[in-house]
Formats: structure tokens, sequence, C-alpha cells
């Protein structure tokens, strides 16, 4: 978060252009109102400020690329939220594109927006086209030396079978291919990619305990306890956010599981007002999560609770904090939506297809996912 106050950051964007400023700048005003209005809850203006300024700016892609492709992602972030398919998928490819013309295709940065546009693709419910997508980076990544960039391809393909396995509860295989994904991570290490490791154990332990086998969590909270705890905090294990019925309508959750394009298309009406809530929570410094808080919410209040029960039930890892201390305070934002049905209805209006699903982002202000940060 920028903690700038939406009427100072539109203040300057427009001060920006009064005396012509250059493109560079423009763009990261206009970012930097953008996130302001996400966090605000005004998703619709914020898109809008980022299309308008894509339309200055997109002739200078040659001279900035980077930023550039930071709006286009940006615009991602946002399509996402307002459940607009198509807008994602294309402003996904296309801020792949604007790097991969400007640095070539080896560039590990156009390797990562790779990744990104396959996670559009799993997103959008087409875990065939991600699958291909991760494995042909990691391919690629491993020829040219990028060995983060090939963990991080691991890790996304044994995200896709965790997917799958959400979809196929109780499947044997389906576990066992989860299984298999992360011991590809943990037993097959590659070169500056601990982090990683790190997650595929965290992630293991979470199936292993969803089996009833508790140890494998356990043994992880002894080992960061000796490490003397972790900077930031670490997720362990937390219960998956509860399906409810809201309105009739399936909920689809964010986190591992996957649309399906088997979904039958029904009339749903469209979301004009973004749904939202900020909660804030405490990570004590022994992992556990207290003071859950209800910090801002914008329409029904009816899928509240899930959201709430799955934090609870979260366990961190010990952190290394200085003692007495309260632990790190936290911030997520949750968005309830839908996305716009592709088939015709033969009208004008545009209606939501009958699959929700919960959008997470963190706005902890120095753990923030950032809206337009590109991994350089």
């Amino acid at each position: 978060m920028s903690g700038t106050p939406i009427g100072e950051s539109q203040s300057a964007l427009e001060d920006c252009l009064a005396r012509g400023c250059a493109p560079e700048e423009d763009i990261a005003l206009t970012l930097a109102h953008a996130e302001n209005l996400f966090i605000a809850g005004d998703y619709k203006d914020g898109e809008e400020v980022l299309n308008d300024s894509l339309g200055r700016t997109r002739k200078f892609k040659s001279a900035i690329p980077v930023p550039l492709s930071d709006l286009h992602r940006a615009r991602s972030r946002f399509a996402q939220h307002l459940g607009e398919p198509r807008d994602y998928r294309l402003a996904a490819l296309d801020s792949r594109d604007v790097l991969k013309d400007a640095f070539g295709e080896d560039d590990r940065r156009v390797l990562i927006a790779d990744i990104e546009v396959g996670d559009s693709r799993a997103k959008l419910g087409f875990p065939a086209d991600a699958r291909r997508i991760y494995r042909d980076v990691e391919e690629e990544a491993l020829e040219l030396g990028h060995t983060r960039v090939a963990s991080f391809a691991r890790l996304r393909l044994a995200m896709l079978a965790q997917a799958k396995l959400v979809d196929r509860p109780g499947s044997q295989t389906a576990l066992a291919d989860y299984e298999a994904a992360l011991d590809r991570l943990i037993e097959e290490p590659l070169p500056e990619s601990d982090d990683f490791i790190m997650v595929a154990r965290v992630l293991k332990a979470r199936a292993e305990r969803e089996r009833g086998e508790k140890g494998a969590t356990d043994t992880l909270i002894e080992t960061f306890a000796a490490m003397g705890g972790t900077e930031k905090p670490v997720l362990l294990y937390n219960e998956p956010l509860k399906a409810f019925d809201p309105g009739g309508f399936p909920i689809i959750r964010e986190f591992g599981l996957l649309f399906s394009n088997e979904i039958e298309r029904r009339t749903t009406p469209v979301l004009n007002n973004a749904r939202f809530i900020d909660v804030g929570f405490w990570i004590r410094p022994n992992g556990e999560v207290e003071d859950i808080e209800l910090l801002r919410a914008q329409g029904t209040d009816d899928w509240h609770g899930p959201v709430i029960q799955s934090i609870a039930s979260r366990r961190y890892a010990p952190l290394n904090v200085d003692e007495p201390s309260p632990g790190v305070f936290h911030v997520e934002r949750y968005t309830y939506t839908s996305n716009f049905a592709a088939a015709s209805t033969g009208t004008r209006i545009r209606l939501r297809e009958p699959g929700y699903r919960i959008q997470r982002l963190d706005l902890t202000p120095e753990n923030t996912e950032n809206l337009i940060t590109t991994e350089g």
C-alpha cells in the first residue's frame, strides 16, 4: 500500500499530465493512484485510470518496456477482481510481450512473465495449457541457467497437481502426482532455490496433515524454531475455505482450485459494486493467529464467515522477533467475484457465470503482493 490519500495521488497524476511529464513518470503515478483506488474498493475507476495511461504511453514501449509491462500487469490484477476473463488473459499476454519485444525470449523477466501467462490459463480453467507453459519455461530456464525461474515453474506444476487433488478428493492417483511434484523440488534441488524447497516442504506437510499425519508439520515447526524463527511469516497450515451456497450457486476458491470448463452457465445478476473485506490479524511469535478483526467491508456479509474461519485455523512458523513482542500484524483483502460469461445471451445485458470465487491479496504494507512490481 502507498499510504497516500486518494485525493493526493489523484492530484499528483493530474499535475503530471498538466505539465506534460515523461511517460515513465505518468505510469508510476498512474500505478500509485490505481493502487489507492483498488484498496478503496473502486475497482472500476482504477481500471479506467490504468487504461487511460495505457492509451497515452503504449507508443513508448521500446523506451520504457518494464514500466509499461507493469502497467499491463496491474490491468491483469484488476481484471481478475472484476471478473473480466478476456481482459485478464490479454493483459497477461501484453505484459509478457512488451518485455519479450524489448529483451528477447531468453531474458529471465520474460520467463517469469510467461509463468504469469500460465497462471492466467490455470485460473481461467485451462490447466493443460498452463502445464505446457510451465514445463516449457522450466526447460528453457534450465538451459539458460536461470535455476530460480526453473524452480518457480516446478512449484507452479506442483500447484496444478494440488488443484487436481482438490477437484478429486480422496483420489490416490491425484495425491501421488501432487506429492511426486513436491518431491521433485525437495529431492532434486536446484541452486539458489532454498526458499522454493522450503515452500515445497511446507506444502507436503500440509498434505500429510490432511491425511491425519501431523508429524511433518510438527517437525517443520521444530525446524523453524531451531533456526531462531523466520523474519517474515511462513504459513505452515490452514483449513481451506469451506464451500457455501451463495444464492444457489457454488463458490470457487481461488487458491488451489481451478475453474471447470464443464460448469453450467446460468443467468446470474451482474455484481455492479465490488464486494470485499479487509481482514486484519496478529501472527504471534509462536506462529498462532489471534485477534482477527474485520477492518472494512463492502457488500453483503453472507460469505465472511468461511474466510474468518480459514484465517483462524492458520499456523505459521515461529517468528524471529525480539521479546517481548506482539508479533506481526497482517492485512489481507478478499474480493467476492465471478467471471462474466463468454456466451451471448441474445441481449446487450452482460451476465455472470454461476461459479463465484474468492480472490485474496496481501495488503500488509511491508509484505504486500504489490500491484505494480515486475520481478527483475
